[in-house]
């Protein structure tokens, strides 16, 4: 997580790099919204050795990055973001994240992690109340 709050495209290139810091290597596939799309943001990545830069271009396409964007590979890693969008909302509404009670950077990252935990925590029971329910004979009722 970097400190103070950079612009979206200048955030795509040191997040691979705190990838390959972290895992000892690129990520094979790397996504994005369109605010972290620059035609530098896709080549660098791709120099850094993500095999797959899935990050949809902004206004007009040409034709080559609109084939691009209509391939198999693409679209599953633009569904696999809107995945993790998901689960952003899920830490912002349900578990508070809207608005960080702790203050400056460090802080910020506390109470992003602990949000974090706790929504894993909820997972985690969840699978496991309905694993029991299964193998009770139980019906399986999901919460929304």
């Amino acid at each position: 997580m970097q400190d103070g709050n950079p612009a979206d495209t200048r955030s795509f290139l040191p997040a691979i790099a705190q990838h390959k810091k972290t895992f000892g290597r690129a990520p094979r596939t790397a996504t994005a919204d369109r605010g972290f799309h620059s035609a530098a943001n896709v080549r660098e990545a791709e120099q850094a050795e993500v095999k797959k830069v899935a990050v949809p271009a902004r206004g007009r396409l040409s034709q080559k990055q609109a084939e691009r964007q209509k391939e198999r590979w693409f679209q599953r890693a633009m569904r696999w973001h809107a995945g993790i969008e998901a689960r952003i909302a899920t830490l912002k509404h349900r578990f508070g994240m809207a608005r960080a009670f702790y203050k400056n950077d460090r802080g910020f990252k506390r109470f992003v992690g602990w949000s974090v935990i706790a929504q894993n925590l909820v997972a985690i029971a969840r699978a496991k109340a309905r694993r029991k329910a299964t193998r009770d004979g139980q019906q399986v009722k999901r919460a929304a």
